[in-house]
């Protein structure tokens, strides 16, 4: 046993020294493995914060969410048109009601805004709304006080709330004597019954909680009307048992917008579906990339490898000569890559945690990582670096164990070159470096693709003039949400806007869904027997003010743009967009024709075209993302919602900035106490352009070390090659061969090595 430690340390000393030699190959090669390793772990722990990972609750694996989905349509599974979420109804009359055999608790819980008032200042807040038992299925306690009780949720309890750790630190100091103090959320005082631990954010950064009841039930006039619904499955059951119980539960009647029921049914999926589907397409393409990645570092370090091998052959053969035998030599070897890997393995975990690090910083991601879910390295992410490093490393070995068994040592001592031995292995290098300039030349063309799309988003047309716009949405109470109150007030914000210092003009806009939820709104064409298809009806009608298209910059194509004659008694009129004027009337013009419109309550109104206006995205929320298809416009006064956003454009050369903290302190004045949301326009867009940007710039990163790696690999070969035909270039030389005929040899083959690429 000592002999043989003896033997490890005497190959490990030769093997140090050997390395110590080469300063470049070693650099490279750790440098290589390093960029392999620690993208790969990297990409590992993003992928286990959602997939592997044990989700940060309690039993997480027994967690399912429960969805309301419309029933199938002629076999066809449909799809949910407002999100698969239960209705309120159906959480509280069916959900919390029934006696499960598969479950042993079921929560629900949604989120929302309001504005946090202190003093002068109106902050908003975005808070949730949850069934008392969230927390105990969640195993979590508060630091002080208690959570909500049976007797806090129910119509017509003292209002009481929960604070977060984060708001109970930033907001009131870490107030100890928080417990039973009043807090103004929008229109309502609160009184605080406890808060939570630090880093309990459920499950969208809330910073506050309410009772669900008292603030969903319908006699409140709520403006939410579905939440989440998790469950925890009983110990002995699984998702299929439960499953089948749902099959059996009907779900509250849904009416749809004639005001016949909807059929819709409950499914159960396990909880971390919800996250991986958020993240699926991200995850995926970001594996792929670093896939690449590490076979371009493995493939350049197997090329240099084999190269640095060759070169050594002599000094091999000679320690043959000397007695060593082939366990000797085997061990040498191993001993110089298991170095080489171990050091590309530890500073590949420090590259790695940097890039998490980077990535958790970058905000364009946050839509796409769960909250609680970080990227982290863990002793998952270690474990998997050094499986992976054991891994490369026993691939590794093959190349020079390879070389050595087929190694002729009495004829490497003969000769004066290596020549015979490199045309040997020749083809295993082309072979390396071919497959790492592929992968080079895939993660390139991705990035140009992607660099290619950036581009045409930065160009993207959108309809609309998003310059000098500033856009503002408040939040009317629940008392004013009436007609008789909410219109007349929708009306008087709207004049302030635009007559305040620097206003060009200023404009409403609401959208009114079509049908009820899960059901599509109807279109009927004047004359025509049956409605127009789910595929080219739209799933909302736009109310909006006269003035809007000027104000958002949206050009009329034809007809006329509405005005303040389109009132509530007047001729019921709207306005379509190119889109639908094109296929809803493909022969005729569409202004005069006229169609009729199903509402969400089931009444019906048959309006006549006015206008026609120029494709847009000014309505979308996301208008780079946006589909192209029918829009409706309507008087806001024929159709006037509760819910109203605020667009103002500044006039020409005043900064559109100047402008937001005074149109957000008329709409503070007008909606006081409740939460208000201001923005410019040009910066929302940017923002949704950001994630994109920061996608390409991902690609980008990974094709340009791709193709460093692969230059090192081309290079090493042509090196190599180059070195092993010393004899031969200088045959050719004394036979005449002038210099340039020499290089355009030696690019020759440089040009035919990255063609076997193609």
């Amino acid at each position: 046993m000592i002999a043989r430690l003896d033997l490890l340390r005497h190959e490990l000393q030769l093997a140090a020294r050997s390395l110590s030699r080469n300063a470049v190959f070693v650099i490279t090669s750790v440098l290589s493995l390093a960029l392999g390793i620690g993208a790969s772990s990297a990409a590992f722990s993003v992928l286990d914060a959602v997939r592997f990972r044990a989700l940060p609750f309690p039993h997480g694996e027994r967690l399912v969410v429960i969805q309301e989905v419309p029933a199938a349509i002629n076999g066809a599974p449909a799809a949910c048109l407002t999100g698969c979420d239960p209705s309120y109804e159906t959480f509280a009359q069916v959900l919390r009601e029934h006696r499960f055999h598969s479950l042993e608790a079921v929560a629900g819980f949604t989120s929302g805004a309001k504005g946090l008032v202190l003093g002068d200042e109106i902050t908003p807040v975005l808070g949730a709304v949850v069934s008392p038992n969230v927390f105990a299925l969640l195993n979590v306690r508060p630091t002080i006080g208690r959570t909500f009780s049976a007797e806090d949720d129910r119509l017509g309890a003292p209002p009481v709330v929960v604070l977060s750790h984060t708001m109970w630190t930033a907001r009131f100091a870490q107030d100890p004597a928080i417990l039973g103090r009043v807090v103004k959320l929008s229109d309502t005082r609160y009184t605080v019954i406890g808060v939570m631990p630090a880093g309990f954010e459920f499950e969208v950064a809330s910073q506050f909680w309410l009772p669900v009841v008292p603030t969903l039930d319908p006699s409140t006039r709520p403006s939410i009307r579905n939440l989440t619904v998790v469950a925890r499955l009983a110990p002995s059951a699984t998702i299929a048992t439960l499953r089948a119980e749902l099959s059996t539960i009907a779900p509250a009647v849904q009416l749809s917008a004639r005001g016949q029921p909807v059929s819709t049914k409950l499914v159960a999926a396990p909880l971390r579906e919800r996250y991986v589907a958020s993240t699926q397409s991200h995850d995926l393409i970001f594996a792929g990339i670093v896939a690449c990645v590490l076979l371009i570092a493995v493939a350049n370090v197997a090329t240099l490898l084999l190269v640095r091998t060759m070169q050594q052959e002599r000094e091999l053969a000679v320690r043959t000569a000397l007695g060593a035998g082939l366990g000797n030599l085997t061990i040498f070897l191993f001993s110089q890559q298991a170095m080489l890997v171990s050091a590309g393995a530890g500073l590949g975990i420090l590259l790695a945690s940097w890039l998490l690090r980077t990535l958790s910083s970058l905000a364009a991601l946050d839509s796409i990582r769960p909250l609680g879910m970080d990227y982290r390295v863990d002793g998952g992410v270690a474990a998997f670096a050094v499986a992976l490093a054991l891994v490369i490393a026993l691939m590794l070995a093959l190349v020079p164990l390879r070389i050595i068994r087929t190694m002729d040592f009495q004829c490497v001592l003969r000769e004066s070159t290596t020549g015979g031995v490199g045309r040997r292995h020749g083809s295993a290098q082309r072979l390396f470096v071919v497959a790492e300039t592929a992968c080079a030349v895939v993660l390139l063309v991705g990035a140009a693709l992607m660099a290619t799309t950036v581009l045409r988003l930065t160009r993207l047309d959108v309809g609309f003039d998003a310059a000098r716009l500033i856009q503002g949405t408040p939040s009317f109470p629940h008392s004013w949400r009436v007609k008789e109150t909410y219109l007349p007030v929708s009306e008087r914000i709207l004049g302030e806007l635009g007559t305040l210092p620097g206003a060009a003009s200023a404009a409403m806009r609401a959208s009114n869904r079509l049908g009820a939820r899960g059901a599509p709104g109807e279109v009927r064409l004047t004359g025509e027997s049956s409605p127009l298809p789910p595929t080219v009806t739209p799933a909302v009608v736009i109310a909006v003010s006269p003035a809007y298209f000027a104000t958002a910059g949206v050009r009329v194509e034809a007809g006329r743009e509405f005005d303040d004659n389109d009132r509530e008694a007047t001729m019921p009129v709207a306005i379509v967009n190119q889109w639908a004027a094109r296929r809803w009337w493909p022969n005729a013009a569409a202004v005069g024709q006229s169609f009729r419109i199903d509402s969400a309550a089931g009444a019906g109104v048959t309006v006549t075209v006015v206008g026609v206006v120029r494709d847009n995205k000014a309505a979308q929320p996301n208008v780079l993302l946006a589909v192209d298809g029918p829009e409706v416009y309507r008087p806001y006064e024929q159709t006037p919602s509760t819910f109203p956003t605020y667009l103002v454009r500044a006039t020409t050369g005043l900064a559109p900035q100047a402008l937001l903290r005074p149109a957000r302190q008329a709409l503070i004045r007008a909606v006081p106490d409740r939460p208000v949301f201001t923005a410019l326009v040009a910066e929302q867009v940017a923002r949704q352009l950001a994630g994109v940007r920061t996608n390409a710039l991902e690609i980008l990163g990974f094709a340009l070390i791709g193709l460093v790696l692969a230059l090192i690999g081309v290079h090493g070969v042509l090196a190599y090659t180059v070195s092993s035909r010393t004899r031969e270039i200088g045959i050719r030389g004394a036979l005449g061969a002038s210099r340039g005929a020499i290089r355009v040899m030696v690019v020759r083959d440089a040009l035919l090595l990255v063609a076997d690429t193609a």
